[in-house]
């Protein structure tokens, strides 16, 4: 159980590629039910607070789902929820580290630390945000390791947000961050969550991964415009 949250925390999702290999933007990928993949994303991580503000009163105020947009924005948009906040990275062309600017830019000042993940991890649980949650703190830098292997969600604490904006670059991230800080990150393990013969929280790059798993992919193509 997430112990109850005092101070807000900053959820992100990334979703502003135009995804060259995919043939079609990956804000733009639905389940086989129809939900829109940024649906799910915002829903598995409200649920994963849902402990959390029940256990704290007044506590609806203190979890802010952020998703930054960028390829074919106006498409995308209307598949988040109006729970979420949308931002635009006029910029995303350069790569997923001006999208990660973007987001940790947009977030509350009263933000105690800022958890991030990637539109293309649609398998992430919400017990893994849940683990996350439970070690939220303004110094913090931690990320989820899946069967020991360092991955997303992360989290990134208050005081390390400028840092984290400042190592941002290309399709790199904070890498250079987490590198230079290695000794304090603390990985959270979430291995055990994931499907008996599976190894770690894959990604979806290519068509034929998102078919795999469960995605629909537009057929209505790429898009180079916010």
């Amino acid at each position: 159980m997430v112990k109850a949250m005092k101070r807000k925390v900053s959820m992100i999702v990334l979703a502003a590629g135009c995804g060259s290999r995919m043939g079609a933007p990956k804000a733009l990928l639905r389940l086989r039910t129809g939900t829109s993949l940024l649906e799910h994303h915002v829903q598995t991580m409200a649920q994963a607070t849902q402990t959390t503000k029940a256990a704290a009163q007044g506590s609806e105020d203190l979890v802010e789902i952020i998703v930054v947009l960028g390829a074919s924005a106006d498409r995308a948009r209307p598949l988040i929820p109006e729970s979420a906040r949308v931002v635009e990275n006029p910029d995303f062309a350069t790569g997923m580290g001006s999208s990660l600017q973007v987001g940790l830019q947009a977030v509350a000042a009263d933000t105690e630390a800022a958890i991030v993940t990637l539109v293309d991890l649609p398998d992430t649980p919400a017990e893994a945000y849940r683990r996350l949650l439970e070690h939220s703190g303004t110094e913090v830098l931690a990320r989820c390791t899946w069967n020991a292997t360092p991955g997303h969600p992360v989290m990134i604490g208050r005081e390390l947000i400028p840092r984290a904006i400042a190592a941002c670059h290309d399709e790199t991230g904070a890498k250079d961050l987490f590198r230079e800080l290695s000794s304090q990150v603390l990985g959270i393990e979430c291995g055990d969550l994931l499907p008996l013969g599976v190894s770690g929280n894959s990604d979806v790059d290519t068509a034929a991964e998102a078919q795999a798993h469960g995605l629909i992919v537009p057929t209505t193509g790429m898009s180079d415009h916010a």
